[in-house]
């Protein structure tokens, strides 16, 4: 009999098994020879986290996904690894015991804001009515045509906000594997019409583009929607799924932090193809890249002692202790970052012309990361070093807490979870990726022109785009012949009753 696990999205951790995980961390911590503090700062991260992660009620909602993803790809994953590796957790960091200390007060701000939101939030979402319950695959098509053609059919004016909205290829992905899952009871999941759109997304807006974003994005639309869905896992799917993601991981990293230098070259995507035909050409080139950075130290900010790859693109710790270091010099950019994200979410069109920030730039100017001259270049930072950044302690406390807390109430209050509506999903896609890199901006623009593109998803999907993808998919009906007739069943057969035997 083939042994299958159905799984799933978390909803709960229990609190005793991350008590005896931390408990094990700490010791081989002061093995390893962590200073205590920093040590027990970093558990005492992972349990309020947790703690946090479970009051929201997991996974499955947005507030949840924004929590899992801040504390997974901003400290837990690459102090694990440290640990794992034998290496102690203050190595290679200006000052890693206030870094962590910064990184735990953000989580107690996540905390608190999750206690609150999880008291108030609705009950019934508020896109509840928009539902889709079938004709998953017309809709996945219409996605795919709005996501890839949207931008040429829309006056020129509102090209730019469309751009901002334009989820449409991964969420396209992401319907038509839920589709699937659900209708074969979680048997399948691949279908041909999500497979063409994953690789064209993979080789257009991943490779020739030369983003990691692009890469990665398709295939975590992918697994969460057969994972919404009901995925049965067999043993040969989880050692494809975990060869998959080693091998992605191993050569596709490479062509994205590569790729950066040829971004501007008109002959990108030869070189992009060039480096996709030389995998191993191509990361050893990375793998020098690497090392060079780590010989000059000014412009490679490293936790581990070696690089290890796409590892290291898990952790945002190296950079926010550069950043929180550059502030206890001195250089906080005050309220005015904070200021701008807000400002940001009023569309442009409603107030005129107003002036764009690249903080993430400006900030990696500050610790000396890029070059005088580079003002293109987008450099990111989490949540907890930019608010730190902009007024210290008060920033990762008092002014993050309502920011936080708006975040949920507003995100938790339009899609519900997973099991509510399938908008929520497409905070959880955003959030893999701007939870732990998107700063302090990432709250406001989930406010604003998230809500925005997920009211716009919900409305398109429910009653428009699955009958513009049913020009090219016909929708499948049973249709009886016209020549039959309605035979009445049968009546049951039972006991007799008194009278007939009578």
């Amino acid at each position: 009999m083939k042994l299958a696990i159905k799984v799933s999205l978390p909803t709960h951790i229990p609190m005793r098994y991350v008590f005896s995980v931390v408990s094990v961390l700490f010791a081989l911590q002061m093995v390893e020879g962590t200073q205590m503090y920093t040590s027990l700062a970093y558990c005492a991260f992972i349990v309020v986290m947790t703690d946090a992660f479970n009051a929201c009620g997991g996974l499955i909602y947005p507030s949840g996904s924004y929590i899992f993803f801040a504390g997974l790809l901003t400290l837990i994953v690459g102090g694990l690894a440290k640990t794992v590796l034998g290496e102690p957790l203050d190595s290679n960091l200006l000052n890693a015991q206030k870094s962590i200390l910064v990184y735990l007060a953000g989580a107690c701000s996540l905390w608190v804001a999750a206690k609150i939101n999880v008291r108030i939030r609705r009950k019934k979402p508020l896109l509840a009515s928009f539902q889709i319950h079938d004709r998953f695959m017309q809709a996945s098509l219409g996605a795919a045509l709005l996501g890839q053609f949207g931008a040429m059919i829309i006056p020129l004016a509102y090209v730019t906000t469309f751009n901002q909205v334009n989820n449409f290829l991964p969420l396209s992905v992401l319907l038509a594997v839920y589709g699937k899952t659900a209708e074969t009871g979680g048997r399948r999941s691949f279908t041909v019409l999500a497979f063409v759109v994953w690789a064209w997304m993979l080789l257009y807006w991943g490779i020739f583009a030369f983003s990691k974003q692009g890469m990665f994005l398709p295939s975590v639309a992918w697994a969460l929607g057969a994972t919404i869905a009901g995925y049965w896992m067999t043993g040969k799917r989880l050692v494809f799924v975990v060869a998959f993601a080693i091998t992605s991981s191993t050569f596709l990293t490479p062509i994205s932090q590569i790729g950066r230098n040829y971004k501007d070259d008109p002959n990108a995507q030869e070189k992009a193809l060039d480096m996709l035909s030389h995998p191993l050409r191509t990361r050893e080139e990375y793998k020098a890249s690497l090392a060079d950075q780590m010989r000059v130290g000014a412009n490679g900010y490293h936790w581990f002692n070696e690089s290890y790859g796409l590892l290291d693109r898990l952790t945002m710790l190296p950079i926010d202790d550069a950043l929180i270091h550059v502030t206890d010099q001195g250089h906080s950019a005050t309220i005015v970052p904070i200021e701008t994200y807000v400002l940001n979410m009023i569309p442009r069109y409603l107030v005129g012309s107003k002036e764009t920030y690249h903080w993430g730039n400006l900030y990696a100017h500050e610790i000396g990361m890029l070059a005088d001259e580079d003002s293109t270049t987008g450099i990111s930072f989490s949540p907890f070093s930019d608010a730190y950044h902009c007024v210290q302690w008060w920033g990762v406390t008092l002014i993050s807490v309502p920011i936080f807390l708006m975040m949920f109430l507003v995100c938790d209050s339009l899609t519900g979870s997973t099991k509510d509506t399938l908008w929520a999903s497409l905070y959880i896609l955003q959030f893999s990726h701007f939870a732990p890199e998107g700063m302090m901006n990432a709250p406001f623009a989930a406010m604003s022109i998230n809500v925005f593109m997920i009211v716009v998803a919900a409305v398109l999907i429910t009653y428009i785009l699955p009958v513009l993808g049913s020009l090219l998919i016909p929708i499948r009906r049973t249709i009886l012949p016209l020549t039959s007739v309605p035979v009445p069943r049968p009546a049951p057969v039972g006991p007799r009753t008194i009278e007939e035997k009578l």
